[in-house]
């Protein structure tokens, strides 16, 4: 796939209309609703024609005849001329909704399954009622029957060759469910329930059985055909594409569906039934219908009995110390708190977060509760997915996630309100917009402590805070407890394995009162909605986590000075580089942790930076490459000053990190060697560092030519597809005026520099400064450090900096008399005139 492609549809599905990117788009792979294909070449013109009236729109009855939309379904037919079909195809994962409890499906047969009703209507209105669900495929397809309404209903035939030739161009014809995307153009005023089609290219999968291709799809294509444009047959079946467009989306071959026997019976009509015991991918049912419009198998999230995990013991944690106030023998919650209903999603630490906060905001001056009724004030989507970017359990479970992970997410990112980003179950894609990152300013979290094990500390807590979060196992007593009080026996305790999070925003002579999140009508302790009497005892045998949060003052200055300030914290906030970064390693982009915003946060930001606003504060535009020698906490350090100082010059900088990962070996194996040969050397004063020149060398330059060979694949694919969207549409073209590019490399930041100038053309002949570059840079100005300013801060046993040890090895220098007097480029980058030298340098 061309990059500039790439580019142009991600900026485009972050919901930004850039004239230049619809050209491409256009150009490249357009898109057009049926029956309107004006402008379409006629191979493609021909084929909607021909095939557009028998493509329909899958929809699963949500509540008595109220149907949802949920991705595109197809007649098949065994061979040309065959008579009329009644057997449709359409994705597997649909699965996910259409089957009607909540169990794993083991096996292809769908005969005896409780299934919710569906239909399939047509581009004319017309409505086919789901007779029956046959089978699921071994790959991601779902085969059905409708009820025939005594029209034509003609089949499509099927391509049994597989992968004819990657010069095929394909055209995937289907449903998009999203809404406010302006991909399929402008003047188009909504996409749901409308056909559309496209074209694009086509190669082979990596995974048996599938292949990929590139034509323009946004979700609910699920299930839509992919034809061959010479043919006009059927090669395979949609079945996943992403939310930005950059990447090639997957279909299902259906020759490899043709070649299981069983199933090529029932796509043919000649069986009405799976194999005993067929195969199949195993999709968990019992999601609701309003997850239709993402539903998908990689973004599904877990069910309301999975989704929270115990916090892992944390030396670095703070403890709740009780303060010296009088206490209260006894409190109730306030009667018409907000109750939470977390439906059918495990996102209850989310939850919890989000009612402590709301108990804090209470207690304020002019609170108002929030609208809707039943919605929190802070966004639960965005307390539960900045979880994701901060979870210790990443590498026990899948989705999992804790409470400190959802307070670490909190505390860095703020919270924006429900309006902006509002909870809908088993939806759980979140894109931090620079909307949301400006309403989250107003949401911030000032303090957060872990309570131990003390009904004491606890009560004081929630006196002092208002409410408690806490984690927990839950048992049988929990699900329907009578009069709103949890059944408990400690002397026959119930098991208790599943693990629950919740706020105790109460107590009483007996036990904690909790605020649930299963809706107002659970509960109804002391008449209160949503709320239980949890026993001391229960607590006591039960209680895994308890924290306690303080809510930062609301107030946007302030909020500047705590980001340009903590540059001395171990991990900066990540909101203050939100629109400012990016990490690559050599298997794609970091989309988690501080540095980690990901390529729509690229967008988002080219986005911005071609409007006026950004052209009104801004003069240009800065690519900063990181030195990959130092760590991800030591870079955000600096990046986070240095930004402030920088668009203060009315320059706007993004930092460019790549191949931490990758360099790490190579930190770790360095320190090693030199501590072994500083203790041989320790006597021989500049014969030292000599003879670590001769022993490291040879290792440091092939470590360092493994990472140029690495920057190179990464810059003609990640980086290059990722940062090709700033010049292209941010930068000036002689079509617009735009910001004018600077790039600054910093020690082996040069080397992704270079090589991204070398992938992309605009990034070609850029002013580049490269500050301590340890390798040659052509065509750049140098900035070095000064020689007398060596010391032994980055490694003990060695007069110099990580840049000098590879400078060295490979017979240069980074120093110089008339260098910067800095002992590292740490030093250099921390300086408060650091960002006005780099200005003047660049010119």
């Amino acid at each position: 796939m061309d990059y500039r492609l790439a580019a142009a549809r991600r900026l485009m599905t972050v919901d930004a209309e850039n004239p230049r990117a619809r050209s491409i788009v256009s150009d490249q792979r357009p898109v057009f609703r049926f029956p309107d294909l004006a402008g379409a070449d006629p191979a493609l013109q021909g084929l909607a024609a021909a095939a557009g009236n028998r493509i329909g729109r899958l929809e699963v009855e949500a509540a008595p005849g109220r149907f949802l939309p949920l991705a595109t379904a197809w007649p098949c037919a065994p061979a040309e001329g065959a008579p009329d079909t009644r057997r449709f195809v359409t994705a597997g994962h649909v699965l996910e909704v259409f089957l009607a409890e909540r169990s794993l499906l083991s096996a292809a047969d769908l005969s005896h399954r409780l299934m919710r009703n569906g239909r399939v209507v047509m581009p004319d209105g017309r409505i086919l009622d789901i007779a029956r669900w046959i089978c699921a495929a071994p790959l991601d397809v779902a085969i059905f029957d409708v009820i025939p309404d005594g029209r034509p209903c003609p089949g499509f035939v099927p391509d049994i060759r597989g992968l004819p030739s990657t010069d095929v161009r394909v055209a995937p014809l289907g449903y998009p469910l999203q809404t406010g995307v302006r991909l399929f153009g402008p003047d188009q005023p909504g996409y749901v329930g409308r056909l559309f089609c496209g074209k694009g290219g086509i190669r082979p999968g990596s995974r048996r059985g599938y292949f990929l291709h590139d034509a323009s799809t946004l979700p609910g294509y699920s299930g839509a055909p992919v034809f061959d444009l010479g043919t006009g047959r059927v090669l395979g079946v949609h079945v996943w594409g992403v939310a930005e467009a950059q990447d090639w989306n997957d279909a299902v071959w259906l020759s490899t569906l043709l070649r299981i026997p069983w199933l090529a019976a029932i796509l043919a009509g000649q069986s009405d039934a799976a194999k005993p015991d067929a195969p199949t991918l195993p999709w968990m049912g019992g999601a609701p219908p309003e997850a239709a419009e993402s539903l998908n198998p990689y973004l599904s999230s877990p069910g309301p009995e999975a989704g929270i995990l115990r916090d892992r013991p944390d030396a670095r944690d703070r403890l709740y110390q009780p303060g010296f106030a009088m206490p209260q023998e006894r409190i109730l919650p306030a009667p018409g708190m907000v109750v939470g209903d977390q439906l059918d999603e495990g996102s209850c630490a989310g939850f919890a977060v989000a009612a402590a906060v709301e108990h804090q905001l209470a207690r304020r001056e002019g609170y108002v509760p929030p609208t809707p009724a039943g919605s929190f004030t802070a966004s639960v989507r965005m307390l539960d997915r900045m979880a994701r970017r901060h979870d210790e359990w990443l590498d026990d479970d899948q989705d999992g996630t804790s409470l400190r992970a959802v307070i670490k997410g909190f505390y860095h990112n703020g919270a924006c309100s429900s309006a902006l980003c509002g909870y809908r179950p088993r939806q759980p894609d979140f894109f931090l917009t620079r909307r949301i990152a400006q309403d989250a300013r107003q949401l911030t979290l000032g303090n957060y402590a872990r309570i131990a094990h003390s009904v004491n500390d606890m009560r004081l807590a929630v006196q002092e805070a208002g409410a408690v979060l806490v984690t927990a196992r839950v048992h049988p007593g929990w699900r329907a407890p009578p009069g709103g009080v949890i059944a408990y026996d400690p002397l026959s305790p119930a098991a208790g394995d599943a693990l629950h999070a919740f706020v105790v925003d109460g107590y009483t002579d007996q036990g904690f009162v909790i605020q649930n999140s299963r809706g107002p009508g659970w509960g109804g302790f002391a008449d209160l909605p949503g709320h239980a009497l949890w026993s001391f005892e229960d607590w006591n045998d039960n209680c895994l986590d308890a924290w306690v949060i303080r809510l930062a003052p609301r107030s946007e200055p302030a909020f500047a000075v705590s980001v340009r300030s903590e540059a001395d914290l171990a991990t900066p906030r990540r909101i203050g580089l939100l629109g400012h970064m990016l990490h690559a390693e050599r298997g794609g982009l970091v989309e988690d942790g501080t540095l980690g915003l990901g390529a729509r946060g690229v967008a988002e930001t080219a986005a911005y930076l071609a409007g006026n606003e950004a052209r009104g504060r801004y003069d240009r535009l800065v690519l900063l490459f990181h030195e990959p020698l130092l760590d991800a906490e030591q870079i955000a350090r600096l990046a986070l000053p240095l930004t402030a100082r920088l668009k203060a010059r009315r320059a706007y900088p993004f930092h460019v990190v790549y191949g931490l990962d990758e360099m790490l070996a190579c930190r770790l194996r360095l320190a090693h060697d030199i501590a072994e040969a500083a203790s041989r050397y320790l006597r021989e004063g500049d014969s030292r560092d000599v003879a670590l020149k001769r022993l490291l060398g040879p290792s440091i330059r092939a470590q360092v030519e493994g990472y140029r060979r690495g920057a190179r694949l990464a810059a003609r694919g990640t980086l290059r597809d990722a940062l090709s969207v700033l010049p292209l549409f941010a930068g000036p073209a002689a079509d617009q005026p735009g910001l004018p590019l600077a790039m600054v490399s910093v020690g082996l930041g040069a080397v992704p520099a270079l090589a991204l100038a070398e992938a992309a053309p605009e990034f070609r002949g850029l002013p580049h400064l490269a500050i301590a570059a340890p390798l040659p840079v052509r065509r750049a100005r140098a900035w070095t450090l000064a020689e007398a300013a060596r010391d032994e801060t980055d490694l003990p046993g060695w007069r110099g900096s990580w840049g000098d040890l590879v400078a060295a090895a490979h017979g240069r220098s980074i120093r110089s008399r008339r260098g910067a007097v800095a002992a590292t480029v740490q030093e250099l980058l921390a300086r408060p005139d650091c960002a006005s030298r780099i200005l003047a340098e660049l010119g």
